[in-house]
Order: structure tokens, then sequence, then C-alpha cells
């Protein structure tokens, strides 16, 4: 995370005064390419979003991995009109989704070195699935430091079905942990998992590497 971090620094570094699109994700690019990731970051058009709209996905293969080819791919969807040029504050928002998305996969990639590379699948829905809890609760951690700070969401936590709905100028403090407690109710078991990891990963977390 520290490395992912320092990099999304420097990209922002980098274009403190501004950039079209396609500049930035030349340097975006470039960047994570001269830290040695693995990674592909690719763009996709969607025209039903606005011109200002866009949101990441993220994708990790663990055959690609054994294999020693690419296993993340970055997809960021947009209908930018690629002249316009990006304030600071744009970028930074860009690159937090790529932050989160990124070290959401590396979770993902951890849990497939420490099997070896072996594909386990129990027939659990994707956020019943116990490597999905496991990543989900790092990425909710990240959430709740950058809206609340550490120590304040340890405090929070307690009250996790208020927490999940928490808005700071509109806007949820934790967009992961509201859409489990909307598929699981306080009571279930996955709940109560996700909210033993995510105390655990409070603790745990450095919060001065955190993109923001």
């Amino acid at each position: 995370m520290r490395t992912v971090y320092s990099i999304c620094n420097q990209i922002r570094n980098k274009t403190a005064q501004g950039a079209d699109f396609q500049s930035l994700l030349f340097n975006i690019r470039k960047e994570f390419r001269l830290r040695k990731f693995k990674i592909k970051i690719l763009t996709r058009r969607k025209s039903f979003l606005d011109f200002d709209e866009y949101y990441v996905n993220a994708y990790y293969d663990s055959l690609n991995d054994e294999n020693k080819e690419i296993p993340i791919e970055i997809i960021i969807f947009h209908n930018f009109d690629y002249a316009v040029k990006w304030d600071s504050e744009h970028i930074t928002q860009l690159l937090i989704q790529i932050f989160d998305a990124l070290v959401h996969e590396i979770r993902h990639q951890e849990q497939s070195k420490t099997r070896d590379h072996l594909i386990c699948w129990h027939g659990y829905t994707y956020l019943e699935d116990p490597d999905e809890i496991d990543a989900y609760a790092m990425s909710i951690a990240i959430e709740l430091c950058r809206s609340l700070g550490k120590y304040r969401a340890l405090r929070y936590l307690s009250k996790i079905t208020l927490l999940s709905k928490l808005r700071i100028r509109g806007n949820l403090v934790s967009p992961n942990l509201y859409a489990y407690l909307l598929d699981f109710p306080l009571s279930h078991k996955i709940t109560k998992t996700l909210a033993k990891k995510v105390y655990l990963r409070l603790q745990k977390i450095d919060s001065s590497i955190i993109f923001m």
C-alpha cells in the first residue's frame, strides 16, 4: 500500500498544474511502469455517462499471475472530452479511485499466493466470498480512515448500522460498508465477520499512507 500511495502522490505532484485526460493517463501508466507494477490500465467509453462522470473497476486474475502474465487490470469507464483540462482536485479524485481499486486487488493477489494460486470455489455469492469479505474489510478501513480518521472510525464501529449510513457533505463515509449492510442485516454472520475484520484492519492500518 505504501508504494501505491507513493506513486499516486508522484502523479499528483507531476500534474499539479492540471492536465488533459490523455496526458494524465500517460503519467499514470508511466509511473506504475517505472515502479515495476505488473498492471494494465485501460479506458472504456460509456455513452450513458455524463461528460464529467467516470468510475474505476479493477480485476485480479490468479491464472495470469501463476503464468507470469500481467495479473491486475484497471479500467476507467468514462465519457470524457479528451481536450478538457483537469484541475488538481479532479485528478486527486481519480487517483483515489485508482488507489482504492488497486489496493483491493493486491489483497486478492496476496490471498491467491498464500494458496499457491489454487482456485477455491464453494458457491458463495460475491459479497459472501471469504476473500471478498477480507479484501472489502481493507477497502472499508481505508474509506473510514479517509473520511473520519482512524480513531474516530474505531469508536463509531460499535454502531455499524448507523456508521454505514453516515454521510459527510452528502457523501457516504464508506460506500462499501453501506453496500454490505444493504445485503446483510446486523445479526447476519457475514456482517459480524466483516465488522471484526474491519476493526482489526483499522487497528493495524497506517493511515499516513492512505492516499487522499
